[in-house]
């Protein structure tokens, strides 16, 4: 008379993918047999399901559906350095129960054990080979080598950042408390400055304001610092267990301090981690509108007096409103095969998407139906032209 637990999914996982509990109980012989799963997100049950062996003994409850229905990640933009992302991911566990009987009653139950689920959707093949400890900040982590940002930035090109745009980094973190290191360097790799900020955190999901401005805002570094600097890097280090514990890649972000002829255009959008990516489209860019009207046509002339007469100003196909829609196309400067690849399959599948004005963020559509990954061989130098639709309509009067 038990139930045990044969399979719980990895400590982190993506809430869009499979999240799978497997158990057994050796009693499904028994009359009416079932199994009575309890969900429970962030320690609250969320809801009760019933569930039938499907191989043998062994029964198994997937999670993803009713978990990635909790979870949202918003754009940070109140100039933050670093947010606690509790509402992009969740602790989830399951306890399962025998229901067996004439009539059937409640019997054992097993707990899982306690995961947590993030806002993340990864392709398949990525998916299957997800190792959690590669991304995993912690004093407890004995992976041997640095976890990595939430970002598929290829990390052999170098990353621009203008002094005003923002740029954003993501990690996941199990240790609650860690410190966040910013190193500047010039163009000579000589050491300008560095400020390390000490993080006593509640969660296990947190997103870096790395933008220059919100770095000066909250560190010891200066505008003069970054006005002289040709790179700064970003790391971060869980304490308490000696210097080499919980290390994080050092992610290099590059000074955009290019005179560029065009306007720029950045866009950040969610990417496969549930956190945010973003680039900056240098070349010339196009506005343009579509203009949709509403009419009706109306009987032709008018009395005057006794008479009915036809007079020019009076029209008889009129307009009755008229409705605009703003798009814009980008094009991206020349880039390599691995940020074109990198740019075309985060941007165009991610459901949210924001262009950066100033200290605006407006809310915008990628309109580009499909993609492809361009080869220098067979397309020269490679450059990418994305299509986006603002998502506020402009009404006129009505006539």
């Amino acid at each position: 008379m038990a139930v045990t637990i044969q399979q719980n999914p990895q400590v982190y996982t993506t809430a869009s993918n499979p999240v799978v509990f497997t158990f057994e109980s050796d009693e499904t012989a028994q009359a009416n047999f079932s199994y009575i799963v309890e969900l429970f997100i962030d320690s609250v049950l969320h809801s009760t399901h019933q569930v039938f062996p499907q191989f043998g003994e062994l029964a198994k409850f997937n999670a993803s559906e009713a978990v990635r229905s909790t979870l949202s990640s918003p754009l940070i933009t109140n100039g933050t350095l670093t947010t606690n992302y509790n509402t992009a991911i969740s602790s989830v566990y399951i306890i399962v129960s025998e229901k067996y009987g004439t009539p059937p009653t409640i019997q054992l139950d097993a707990t899982s054990d306690d995961i947590n689920v993030f806002n993340g959707a990864l392709r398949h093949p990525d998916w299957i080979n997800w190792n959690y400890l590669e991304y995993w900040v912690s004093k407890q982590n004995s992976y041997p080598s640095p976890a990595l940002f939430l970002t598929s930035w290829p990390r052999a090109r170098k990353y621009f950042c203008g002094l005003n745009e923002k740029i954003f980094l993501g990690f996941l973190s199990f240790t609650h408390t860690y410190d966040i290191n910013f190193l500047l360097y010039d163009v000579n790799n000589v050491f300008i400055s560095a400020d390390t900020i000490p993080i006593i955190d509640s969660n296990n999901m947190t997103v870096i304001d790395c933008s220059p401005v919100t770095i000066m805002a909250n560190t010891t570094i200066t505008a003069f610092d970054f006005a002289t600097a040709a790179y700064y890097e970003v790391f971060v280090q869980a304490t308490g267990l000696g210097i080499n514990s919980g290390l994080s890649e050092t992610f290099k972000i590059y000074m955009d301090t290019e005179c560029h002829r065009y306007e720029t255009r950045r866009l950040h959008w969610l990417n496969k981690f549930g956190v945010w990516d973003s680039f900056t489209f240098t070349l010339v860019s196009t506005d343009s509108t579509k203009v949709s009207s509403t009419g009706y046509s109306r009987e032709s002339g008018v009395w005057d007096g006794t008479s009915y007469t036809y007079p020019l100003y009076q029209g008889q196909a009129t307009t009755y409103a008229k409705t605009a829609k703003d798009t814009l196309i980008l094009n991206s400067d020349w880039i390599n095969e691995d940020v074109q690849k990198w740019l075309v399959r985060e941007l165009y599948e991610s459901p949210n998407v924001y262009l950066e004005q100033g200290e605006n963020f407006e809310p915008v559509n990628v309109v580009n139906s499909g993609y492809q990954f361009k080869q220098r061989r067979i397309n020269g130098l490679i450059q990418e032209v994305v299509e986006i639709q603002r998502t506020y309509l402009y009404n006129s009067q009505l006539n």
